[in-house]
């Protein structure tokens, strides 16, 4: 089994960093999230809330990402939902998680069963990036050296997995690697991670108001397959 490395406060920052990112992505994505969820009636479905949830961290994860230039982008494959930057070779797929999401001692899961799509995300991961060496202290860099385009396939794949506590009022997120699928009857969840991000939580009164846009241009992407 890989050893986890856990990252929070001031490491959280810096980790992130080193990745293109930055705590603002996360906060406002779920700011947004939240409102959206808000909009959902007792008339709407039961799961209305959350899959309204759900749509809204992605749309407004991949606005925050991609305003600020930084190589950002965004694509669908195999029945995922990719924010992707090749250069640095990531890409995230957001999910909600159980209540042990954004705890540091925590055990998070995936709220909701995965499928062999996000097995092969796995595998990848830790075909490409099992053994990884990288210590606290290069965490400042801004920017990879000697970086290069690569496809979906070569990216190791975080999660941004956030979890809605009724009771505490807030959203708790964070931003992890995973590295395991276990489950019963064919439920298998995301349930290891060789890498966890604890981010800080989001009342829900940090709500953001979701604005009414227009698209006059899509983004494409090509996904190489090999």
């Amino acid at each position: 089994m890989l050893a986890q490395k856990i990252y929070q406060d001031h490491n959280s920052v810096a980790k992130l960093k080193s990745m293109g990112l930055s705590v603002d992505n996360f906060t406002f994505a779920i700011s947004r999230a939240i409102y959206e969820s808000r909009r959902s009636s007792p008339l709407h479905p039961r799961t209305s809330a959350m899959t309204r949830a759900w749509e809204e961290v992605v749309a407004a994860f991949r606005e925050s990402v991609i305003s600020e230039l930084k190589g950002w982008n965004y694509t669908f494959d195999s029945g995922l939902e990719y924010t992707i930057n090749s250069e640095r070779g990531l890409s995230i797929i957001a999910t909600s998680g159980n209540k042990d999401t954004g705890i540091l001692e925590g055990f998070p899961k995936t709220k909701n069963a995965k499928g062999s799509a996000t097995e092969d995300v796995i595998s990848r991961n830790l075909g490409l990036f099992g053994e990884d060496d990288d210590d606290d202290d290069e965490y400042e860099s801004e920017e990879p050296e000697d970086s290069i385009p690569i496809s979906i396939d070569s990216t190791q794949t975080f999660v941004f997995l956030y979890y809605f506590d009724l009771g505490a009022q807030e959203v708790r997120c964070e931003l992890s690697k995973p590295s395991a699928m276990s489950g019963f009857n064919g439920q298998n969840k995301i349930s290891s991670w060789s890498e966890r991000i604890i981010l800080p939580s989001v009342p829900f009164s940090a709500a953001i108001e979701t604005p009414e846009k227009e698209f006059n241009e899509e983004i494409d992407i090509v996904v190489s397959r090999k």
